[in-house]
C-alpha cells in the first residue's frame, strides 16, 4: 500500500485499462562483505524477490559515493529455494548477463509468478579507510530515492575482518530505522533490521583497530576513535527521538480528521434545508424576499437572486408584477411558455417621492433593468432572453448583450452582499478564515510529520512553500476555484513523500477530508443570530410550500406567500407542486400553473458559456447559473521490471 495515494491517479491516467498488473515483493536480503587487508571489500549480495506477473529484469543502483569503488560486478541466479550468503555452492550457480549504465547494473531474468534468489558479487575498491589509531568501513547500501522505492524485508548485513582483533575492539552502527546491530564477533560483526523502508537510508558503518589492514596506508586520525564513535551515536540517537514523533504525529492527524469531520457535519447542519431544527414561517412572510435569498444562498451568486431584488421593490411599492404573455418571438415554440414575468416600474412622481429612500442597490437595479420611455418603463422577462431557438444563436451582438447582463446581475451582487455583511447579517471573512484554516492546519501537521519522518530542513518546510505559494495565488484570484485545487493537489504529492506508511496515511486521510471540508464551507456564514433563525425559518417554509397556500393566510399575505414560493424554490426548472386551487384573483396565482420555472426558459436561449466569460469576481453560482452553463438549464537500491 506504499505510496498508493500518489500513484493510484497515475495508474487510472497513465495505464491502458487491458494492461496486465505486476508487482513484486522482495523477502529477504542478504550482504556479506569480506574485508581484505588491502582496504578494498569482496560483497555477496543475496536478494530473495516474489514475483507476481512477467519479470525480464532486476536492477541493483549503486549511491554515487560507491560508482567509482564497484568492480567486477556479476550477477547469478541461485538454484537452492534457501541460499545462505557465504555459503553458496558453485553448483547451484548460474551466470546471466549484466548491463551497467551509470549506477546502475541490469540483469536479465525470466520470471513468472515464482520465488526466484539472485547473487551479485562484487569488490568494493578501498572500502576502508585506514589511521593510524583505527580503521573506518562506511558503506551506504540503499537511499532515499527512486531506486530504493520498494520496503526490502529482512535484511541481513555482516562484515568479516581478515583477522581476530577482539570483540571489545569493533564498534559497529547502523542508520536505519528499524535497525539494530545483531551480534559482534572477534572477526567481524553483523546487523539486521526487520524491513529496510522504501524512500529511506540504510548504511552501515564499523570502527575497528588498524593493525589487521597490514597492507594499506595509514592516515593521521582527524579525530580520536572516542570523538568519532560519540558522533555517530548521537547521530542515531537525534535520528531516533525524531522518528520517535512518529506516533505523534499520527495522532495528530487522526484527531485533525476528527476535528474536520465535525466542522462538515456542522456545516451541513448550516446549509441543509430538510430539518429545519427550528424556525417561525411567520417571519419569512416578514421578512424582506432580498434578505431571505442572501440568507439561503449563504451569500452565494445564482442566476435567480436579480429576481429577489425585484420582488423586495414590488412590496415597497416601486414595482409592480404580474403575469403576461411570452415575447412574440417565442410564441408557438415548443417548449416555450405562454405567460411569464413582467415588472412595471411605478409613475415617476411615484419614483421621485420615494428615490430618498432608495439605497445604492435598489437604484442600481432599476437603473440596469428598466428601460422604456417615462411612465411605461418595464422589464419583462423575456428581455433577457435570446433570439428565437428557430433562429441562429451566437451573434456578437446578442453575445454583448448576454455579457452585459451577466456583468451588471454580478455588480448588483457584490452590492447587495457588501451591504449583508456591514449589517452583520452575513461574513466572507470568516469564510475565508475557516477555508485557510483547512489549509494552515493540513501544513502544520505534514510540517511535523516531515520532521517526525526524518527529513532535511528543505523536506520540513516544503509543505510551508508550497501553502505560502498556493495561498498567493488563493489571495490573488478571489472567487476562483483552481486556486484551492492547485493547492490540494500540491498538498497531496508533498504528504506522499514521507516514508513512514501509517504517518503517509493518516496525513493523506486528513488532506482528504479537509478537501472535503472546503468546499462545503459556504461563500458566506450567517453572522448573527437572527440570520441563522432566518435561514431555519425559511427551511420551515419550504417544506410547508407542498401543502399549498394555508388556509388561514390573511388574504394581503397571498402574493406575499406565493413570490417567496416562487424565489425560495431549490428546483432550477420545476416549480414546487401545490396541492389545492389557487386563488384566481391575485397576479402571481397562475405562476404555478406554469409546467416550468419561466426563468429556465429565458436562460435556455442563451448561447454556449464558452461564448463568453465573466470578468466579475463572483464567478459561476451554486447552481450553474454564473455563465449560464446548461443551455438554460535514483539512489541506491534494488528493483525489477
Amino acid at each position: 500500500m506504499k505510496k498508493i495515494f500518489s500513484f493510484v491517479l497515475l495508474l487510472f491516467l497513465f495505464f491502458p485499462a487491458n494492461a496486465v498488473a505486476k508487482s513484486f515483493t522482495v523477502d529477504q536480503v542478504q550482504i556479506r562483505g569480506w574485508v581484505q587487508s588491502d582496504g578494498d571489500m569482496l560483497v555477496n549480495e543475496v536478494f530473495t524477490y516474489t514475483f507476481d506477473g512477467s519479470f525480464s529484469r532486476l536492477t541493483r543502483s549503486f549511491p554515487e559515493k560507491h560508482i567509482g569503488q564497484i568492480t567486477n560486478f556479476e550477477a547469478y541466479i541461485l538454484n537452492d529455494p534457501n541460499p545462505v550468503v557465504g555459503e553458496i555452492d558453485g553448483s547451484i550457480l548460474s551466470q546471466v548477463d549484466v548491463t551497467v549504465k551509470g549506477n546502475t547494473y541490469s540483469t536479465s531474468i525470466r520470471a513468472k509468478n515464482e520465488t526466484l534468489s539472485v547473487l551479485y558479487s562484487y569488490k568494493m575498491k578501498n572500502a576502508v579507510t585506514s589511521y593510524d589509531t583505527y580503521s573506518d568501513l562506511a558503506v551506504t547500501y540503499f537511499e532515499d530515492g527512486e531506486n530504493h522505492d520498494e520496503d526490502y524485508n529482512e535484511l541481513h548485513i555482516s562484515y568479516a575482518l581478515p583477522g581476530d582483533v577482539g570483540k571489545d575492539q569493533i564498534y559497529g552502527f547502523i542508520h536505519d530505522r528499524k535497525g539494530v546491530v545483531d551480534k559482534v564477533y572477534r572477526n567481524g560483526i553483523s546487523f539486521y533490521t526487520a524491513k529496510s523502508i522504501a524512500y529511506t537510508d540504510t548504511k552501515t558503518r564499523m570502527f575497528f583497530p588498524s593493525a589487521i589492514m597490514s597492507e594499506q596506508q595509514k592516515l593521521p586520525a582527524p579525530i580520536p576513535i572516542e570523538e568519532a564513535i560519540k558522533q555517530e551515536q548521537d547521530t542515531i540517537d537525534k535520528n531516533s527521538l525524531r522518528w520517535s514523533n512518529i506516533p505523534v504525529a499520527i495522532k495528530l492527524a487522526d484527531g485533525l480528521q476528527v476535528a474536520f469531520i465535525v466542522l462538515i457535519v456542522i456545516a451541513l447542519l448550516m446549509r441543509q434545508r430538510l430539518i429545519p431544527l427550528f424556525g417561525n414561517i411567520e417571519l419569512v412572510l416578514q421578512t424582506d424576499p432580498m434578505y431571505l435569498a442572501f440568507v439561503d444562498q449563504n451569500g452565494k451568486f445564482n442566476r435567480k437572486i436579480f429576481l429577489s431584488g425585484l420582488f423586495s421593490l414590488v412590496e415597497k411599492g416601486l414595482v409592480k408584477v404580474e403575469m403576461a404573455d411570452s415575447a412574440t418571438r417565442f410564441q408557438g415554440e415548443k417548449d416555450a411558455p405562454e405567460k411569464t414575468l413582467v415588472f412595471h416600474l411605478q409613475q415617476n412622481e411615484q419614483l421621485n417621492h420615494s428615490k430618498e429612500k432608495r439605497l445604492p442597490h435598489e437604484q442600481y437595479l432599476i437603473t440596469w433593468l428598466f428601460k422604456g420611455r417615462a411612465g411605461y418603463r418595464k422589464f419583462h422577462l423575456h428581455d433577457m432572453a435570446g433570439p428565437s431557438v428557430e433562429k441562429v444563436k451566437g451573434s456578437h451582438a446578442q453575445i454583448r448583450k448576454q455579457m452585459n447582463f451577466q456583468q451588471n446581475h454580478e455588480e448588483w451582487h457584490r452590492m447587495v452582499l457588501k451591504l449583508m455583511k456591514e449589517a452583520g447579517a452575513l461574513s466572507t471573512r470568516l469564510s475565508k478564515g475557516l477555508k485557510l484554516s483547512v489549509f494552515f492546519l493540513i501544513t502544520m501537521i505534514m510540517t511535523f510529520a516531515f520532521y517526525a519522518d526524518g527529513a532535511g530542513a528543505l523536506g520540513i518546510a516544503f509543505p510551508a512553500i508550497v501553502t505560502t505559494i498556493g495561498t498567493f495565488l488563493f489571495i490573488a484570484n478571489p472567487g476562483k476555484k483552481w486556486p484551492a485545487v492547485v493547492l490540494f493537489i500540491g498538498l497531496f504529492f508533498t504528504g506522499a513523500q514521507t516514508a513512514d506508511e501509517d504517518l503517509t496515511n493518516a496525513t493523506l486521510f486528513a488532506l482528504i477530508i479537509g478537501a472535503i471540508l472546503y468546499p462545503i464551507i459556504p461563500k458566506a456564514i450567517p453572522s448573527s443570530l437572527t440570520a441563522y433563525y432566518t435561514k431555519m425559518s425559511i427551511s420551515k417554509f419550504r417544506l410547508r410550500t407542498k401543502f399549498g397556500i394555508p388556509p388561514h393566510l390573511p388574504k394581503e399575505d397571498i402574493d406575499r406567500w406565493i413570490a417567496r414560493a416562487y424565489l425560495l424554490n431549490k428546483s432550477k426548472k420545476k416549480l414546487p407542486q401545490l396541492s389545492g386551487s389557487l386563488p384566481d384573483s391575485y397576479p402571481l396565482a397562475p405562476l404555478f400553473a406554469l409546467q416550468t420555472d419561466p426563468l429556465h426558459f429565458a436562460y435556455s436561449t442563451w448561447s454556449p458559456a464558452s461564448s463568453f466569460g465573466s470578468k466579475g469576481g463572483s464567478g459561476s453560482s451554486s447552481d450553474g447559473g454564473g455563465f449560464y452553463s446548461d443551455g438554460g438549464d535514483g539512489g541506491g537500491g534494488a528493483g525489477a521490471d
